[in-house]
């Protein structure tokens, strides 16, 4: 499912939610359910709970809830099977293998198509994956560039190894290029621009992240269309295919602000603002698709979830666990607020395999003093055989 959450979308988003059930019962254990996890389970029952709150028929919603439900799902599920430094990098190379092999499809497809760009950064042309969404394409070589700069920072002594992670970031940076995606290009740059912060203070970049990222989500829908609508006018010249108001986003933003406080808590069903709104588009932007979709319940249960894994990683994995969690947040920020990334299954796996990065690293996140060293057991043993 790693590989085909790259490599096939529909079909990891048909069977995921299957697959993940599965493995965990092949697994033979009980899952052993961490914050994060149980916050994610909420999200999908939720999700599914959600079709039965709204005024439109369940009929209508119940694949976007089982959408939802099922990346949260995958998301346990990988969480629960990685339980050893083996089974992190297998499931993590099967993802990049996922990514390099839809990384080499594309740029093939682009060398014998008939429209050639007059430049690599002339965004009017665009080249995708037939049967795969352009954007989807774009955020997949993404994440996967995330997960595999967070595979070199772990430590792997394999030079093999280690250049075949350089050989595929560069595929994946190539790939994002030829998609045209703005949004992936600039969480590329800001990916990258935290990465050189972190050269130069590594709490800064990390404070940078934590601040930066929920504040820009938080506020940036609800407030670009006035008060940042210059800067928006900056960014869609950038590239060409300029279009003036975001490509629709600047006018559907707002509506779907509007939309959501109709059913603040519950909101309006999975779906159903692509319905009803006049563009029939989504809001384009992760914090009014939650909101929209789930209502307020929804947006805390899923943010919670998300920020549970990356402090969980930040936490257990000291220097690295922080570096892949900020790397995360920044990279995708940007597709965040403008693209739709919410129940994506590759996006919550590398979520789950950035959460448990801990075990490549060899750090446990236990608390200090639970558990003694054999010397320092030793040594107690001893100093109470003097004492009696």
């Amino acid at each position: 499912m790693a590989f085909v959450a790259a490599w096939s979308p529909k079909l990891a988003a048909t069977y995921g939610g299957a697959a993940a059930v599965i493995a965990i019962l092949v697994s033979c254990r009980l899952p052993r359910l961490r914050l994060a996890d149980v916050l994610a389970g909420l999200t999908a029952v939720w999700a599914l709970a959600s079709t039965m709150l709204g005024t439109v028929d369940p009929s209508i919603t119940w694949w976007l809830a089982y959408l939802y439900a099922s990346a949260c799902l995958v998301f346990i599920a990988a969480r629960h099977v990685v339980s050893n430094r083996t089974h992190l990098l297998t499931v993590a190379f099967a993802h990049l293998a996922g990514c390099a092999a839809t990384s080499v499809t594309l740029i093939l497809g682009a060398r014998s198509n008939a429209d050639h760009r007059d430049a690599l950064l002339d965004y009017n042309i665009r080249y995708g994956v037939d049967g795969i969404n352009i954007n989807y394409t774009s955020y997949t070589f993404v994440t996967g560039a995330v997960l595999a700069v967070a595979l070199l920072r772990v430590g792997l002594r394999s030079h093999v190894i280690r250049a075949t992670l350089v050989g595929a970031l560069l595929a994946f940076v190539y790939g994002v290029l030829l998609t045209g995606s703005k949004g992936a290009t600039l969480g590329l740059i800001l990916g990258a621009s935290f990465l050189a912060l972190t050269a130069i203070s590594s709490p800064l970049a990390w404070a940078v992240a934590r601040l930066c990222v929920p504040v820009l989500i938080l506020l940036v829908p609800f407030t670009a269309a006035s008060r940042f609508s210059a800067i928006a006018q900056r960014l869609d010249t950038l590239f060409g295919r300029e279009t003036g108001d975001l490509s629709g986003r600047l006018e559907v933003w707002p509506l779907g602000v509007s939309a959501w406080m109709e059913q603040p808590f519950t909101g309006l069903g999975p779906g159903v603002f692509r319905m009803v709104n006049p563009f029939q588009i989504g809001p384009h932007n992760l914090l009014l698709a939650v909101g929209t979709d789930l209502g307020l319940v929804g947006v805390l249960l899923y943010g919670s979830a998300v920020a549970a894994a990356l402090a969980a990683a930040a936490r257990q994995a000291g220097h690295v666990g922080r570096i892949a969690a900020g790397l995360f947040a920044m990279s995708l920020l940007p597709i965040w607020m403008s693209g739709h990334w919410e129940y994506a299954q590759g996006s919550w796996l590398v979520l789950a395999l950035l959460s448990s990065v801990a075990i490549a690293t060899n750090r446990t996140g236990r608390k200090p003093g639970r558990h003694r060293s054999p010397t320092a057991r030793g040594q107690f043993a001893a100093g109470t055989a003097r004492q009696a």
